[in-house]
């Protein structure tokens, strides 16, 4: 598995800022990932959940090649533990459970 973290700041390409949490599988496809926008709100996908009207699991292959490319923003490699913290406390908006917390990084 690989984890990354990618954040969109600083992009060149007129991406809206959003900060991402990836895990992606042997076979370069996304397993789980959270994605948390500018305003707080936080989506979250899996296997399980791919797509609702708020998103979708990253579709396609992850190409490692890609993140030197700096016109996209910036994305950096993290551990296994960092990822499943974020994906354990994370509060979306989509959650299963209908739970409609939007604020995630500033412990609301």
């Amino acid at each position: 598995m690989l984890y990354r973290l990618y954040c969109s700041s600083g992009n060149t390409l007129g991406v809206e800022e959003y900060v991402c949490y990836s895990e992606i599988g042997a076979d370069n496809r996304w397993v789980r990932y959270v994605e948390i926008r500018p305003d707080g709100t936080a989506l979250r996908y899996d296997s399980e959940h791919a797509a609702d009207r708020h998103g979708v699991l990253p579709e396609g292959e992850w190409e490692e090649e890609e993140t030197t490319k700096r016109e996209y923003g910036i994305v950096a490699a993290i551990s296994a533990d960092l990822f499943q913290a974020v994906w354990s406390v994370t509060q979306c908006v989509n959650d299963a459970s209908g739970q409609n917390a939007r604020k995630v990084a500033e412990g609301g």
